[in-house]
């Protein structure tokens, strides 16, 4: 069984509709916005909406929800368990994965968007810079290889740097799977 909890005020309506689950599993889609209402009624998810308005108030509720449930289960439960997030957001996921450590519970991440080709426009606010460019493009395990390196547009010194000062920051590792292979803390 999966409890899934879907950021809809980061992924969109679209996103929500590609989300799939069994009638077994719950689905929490977290979002104020009346077409994702109604599409949340037409699959079955819950929509949840009786937070304040204002920022972080939907990332806040997700993460109140999340340990009201992670709670009310017993560790024979947890472990029976799947809890998927959808969303973009790094700090709601760093929060969402803090607190299923803290029971034990293994969660599972799906970014709707994959940032690591990187198109800079004119009304961007501020480039990337190297650490960031890398560590997005670390969303799954992956060599830090010259390939890469082109992808993200880098200099090999600056691919370099921005490697070292991710390790030291230990905000990427070693993959456990595969020593040629890197991955976010």
């Amino acid at each position: 069984m999966k409890m899934i909890f879907v950021d809809a005020e980061n992924i969109g309506l679209k996103e929500v509709e590609k989300v799939e689950a069994s009638v077994i599993d719950k689905v929490f889609v977290f979002s104020k916005i009346d077409a994702i209402k109604c599409a949340c009624e037409k699959s079955l998810f819950l929509c949840l909406c009786d937070y304040p308005s204002g920022s972080n108030q939907a990332d806040f509720h997700i993460i109140a929800y999340l340990a009201r449930v992670l709670s009310s289960l017993d560790k024979k439960q947890l472990s029976s368990v799947d809890f998927e997030l959808y969303s973009n957001d790094e700090n709601l996921i760093s929060a969402f994965e803090f607190q299923c450590s803290q029971f034990k519970a293994i969660p599972k991440i799906i970014r709707t968007k994959d940032d690591t080709v990187i198109q800079l426009t004119g009304s961007e606010p501020k480039a990337k810079t190297p650490e960031d460019k890398v560590f997005s493009a670390l969303k799954s395990p992956r060599p830090l290889d010259p390939d890469l390196q082109k992808k993200l547009g880098l200099s090999k010194a600056d691919f370099s740097r921005a490697i070292n000062d991710l390790t030291k920051a230990k905000r990427i590792q070693r993959s456990p799977e595969s020593k040629r292979k890197w991955v976010r803390c």
